[in-house]
């Protein structure tokens, strides 16, 4: 996975595992940007234009997926 231009990423311990979070884009302020958020093996992408309520919702989503497989089990 390569992107050209800025990112940043964020690390975050869980019960679960690390919770990895990818920014790339969102400059200027106002453009597009994508998040990806990898707990375990799976990874999940969301594209919005505010960068903060963008990686709220990716963890948000992320989180709810774990919780799922686990209440399915």
């Amino acid at each position: 996975m390569s992107k050209a231009g800025n990112y940043e990423m964020l690390f975050f311990p869980t019960r679960e595992g690390l919770l990895k979070v990818h920014a790339y884009g969102f400059n200027p302020c106002g453009s597009w940007g994508e998040v990806f958020v990898t707990l375990g093996s799976e990874t999940i992408c969301v594209k919005g234009f505010n960068r903060k309520k963008t990686i709220m919702r990716a963890v948000k989503l992320r989180l709810q997926s774990v919780k799922n497989e686990k209440t399915d089990q």
